[in-house]
């Protein structure tokens, strides 16, 4: 199941298969789409070749965040509009970026 994290973009897996020796093995490819919104604002290339259709994604599920974060679902929530506000800014400033996520993929 892909998540949907709002107005950064979203993360999932395609099912490809590569070619080891004469054996073609089916592998799951890990996948980032960024937010189309986020692309246009900052004249950001999205490539979506990767995309073979349009698949429902599971959106971010704030109060399991806030569960493993030990804070208010309230805290979560502000802290993620926070951190995707601060990579706007970043971004609409030309500066180069990470952002980490930690067990995703």
């Amino acid at each position: 199941q892909g998540l949907r994290i709002p107005t950064l973009g979203s993360f999932d897996t395609l099912l490809t298969r590569i070619h080891v020796g004469d054996e073609a093995v089916p592998i799951r490819w890990p996948v980032f789409r960024l937010a189309r919104n986020l692309a246009f604002v900052h004249n950001l290339v999205n490539n979506q070749a990767y995309l073979l259709g349009i698949k429902e994604l599971e959106p971010l599920k704030y109060a399991k965040v806030a569960t493993a974060a030990s804070v208010s679902r309230q805290k979560a929530e502000v802290c993620i509009q926070g951190t995707m506000s601060l990579l706007t800014q970043c971004l609409r400033k030309g500066e180069n970026i990470a952002l980490v996520l930690r067990d995703v993929g």
